[in-house]
């Protein structure tokens, strides 16, 4: 064979292998194009199932916010018994105002845990409780903050209770005669006792009672005074060991009554486990 016989069959060899090339390179491009499209397709399906979920969605949404109206306008769920315990101070027209709840109100409209909050937020209600009883009863459970003195707050008098915590200011209408408290700035860490010394009073523990009381002074050095008016007496109380103090004055204030010359009396110390009485004078 020829040199050009060589070089012709080269040529011919050379041509048909960029034919090849050509034809893979145009199969490889319809091979890439394929994915795209099926790419998008899936992509448009998906876009239309979220559109369709949506509607749907929707639908219901206000479905259920139709249905919810008609049922909280049907009669049958209408209020007829609304009833309200724990309350002393407050009335029962003045919790459901507070409340915002009143007969034939539909129960369904009524959302429980505001009413609740509405309750607790008023200075004379410690914590409240709201039981539903369809078809049309409701019930208002209350507890009351209970004030034990009164007490001078930013020159206005407040109701406070057993721990001196300030209540509500006093307002004419519903005033209630308590004892005044004071208790001086060197003596706050001695406020602690209240508590108990009012439990005990409860209890009839002790020879007078919170109504016999005008005021209790709390004062620096360790020691209670208390006033009572209407037996024009003034016990000075120890505040070491205060429990064992009021018991020596259980003792002597029965022994005065006893021997008829508590009405002499005056002032009785207690402090150091001793008692001291001071009768009045004579002209007194």
């Amino acid at each position: 064979m020829s040199v050009a016989g060589l070089n012709k069959n080269r040529l011919n060899l050379s041509k048909s292998g960029k034919k090849k090339a050509s034809r893979n390179k145009t199969k490889k491009r319809k091979s890439t194009s394929q994915p795209i499209g099926g790419i998008f397709a899936a992509l448009v399906r998906k876009i239309c199932i979220s559109g369709a979920c949506l509607l749907v969605l929707a639908m219901v949404g206000i479905g259920c916010l139709a249905g919810y109206r008609w049922v909280t306008a049907l009669p049958y769920f209408a209020l007829q018994d609304i009833k309200v315990s724990g309350n002393h101070r407050l009335s029962y027209g003045e919790i459901l105002n507070i409340a915002d709840v009143n007969l034939n109100k539909n129960s369904l409209a009524v959302n429980i845990s505001e009413v609740e909050s509405r309750l607790s937020d008023n200075l004379w209600i410690k914590s409240a409780a709201v039981r539903r009883q369809l078809p049309a009863k409701m019930q208002i459970h209350i507890r009351e903050k209970k004030p034990r003195f009164m007490v001078r707050h930013n020159d206005a008098l407040y109701y406070c209770d057993s721990n001196g915590e300030l209540i509500a200011p006093v307002a004419p209408g519903k005033f209630s005669s308590l004892p005044f408290l004071n208790i001086e700035s060197e003596a706050m860490d001695k406020a602690d006792i209240l508590p108990e010394f009012m439990n005990m009073l409860s209890k009839r523990e002790l020879p007078f009672d919170p109504g016999q009381i005008a005021w209790i002074d709390i004062k620096g050095g360790n020691r209670m005074e208390i006033f009572m008016d209407r037996l024009g007496l003034t016990v000075l109380l120890g505040l070491d060991n205060w429990q064992e103090q009021l018991s020596h004055l259980n003792t002597v204030w029965k022994d005065l009554k006893n021997r008829g010359e508590f009405r002499d009396v005056a002032v009785i110390s207690t402090g150091k486990n001793r008692v001291w009485v001071e009768k009045r004078s004579s002209g007194k």
